[in-house]
């Protein structure tokens, strides 16, 4: 398949999980946005799905391209990073799976995992 950088129309948020302690004394979890990033949605045909045996776990499941970044690769094993979506699909997701392209230039096709959370706050960059 051919990536283009017109086909990374949309932009979502890099987070990582962190810790607030209120006033109060209680401790309650947020997410710090480190980095904006580019994406665009990888579409499947219903033929590659089922021939892949990945139907079920594909279903719900959006499935982006980007260009690479190592950072996506660590989040894989580190459920401390997520991924916020904008509109309509703004939740915060999961690195489910990677198929990583290390080249130079590269395009990584990640599956995203809901987490239930939809805020992030603060910035540390872009």
């Amino acid at each position: 398949m051919k990536i283009t950088l017109k086909r990374l129309r949309y932009r979502a948020s890099f987070n990582q999980q962190g810790y607030e302690e209120l006033d109060n004394g209680n401790v309650v979890n947020t997410n710090e946005k480190l980095f904006d990033f580019w994406f665009g949605y990888y579409k499947q045909s219903l033929s590659q799905s089922v021939s892949s045996n990945a139907f079920d776990y594909l279903k719900d499941k959006p499935t982006i391209i980007t260009r690479h970044n190592d950072k996506f690769v660590e989040a894989m094993n580190n459920d401390s990073y997520s991924i916020t979506l904008p509109s309509p699909n703004s939740k915060t997701y999961h690195v489910a799976s990677i198929n990583p392209d290390f080249e130079v230039n590269g395009y990584d096709t990640i599956v995203l995992s809901a987490t239930g959370s939809t805020t992030t706050s603060g910035s540390t960059g872009e």
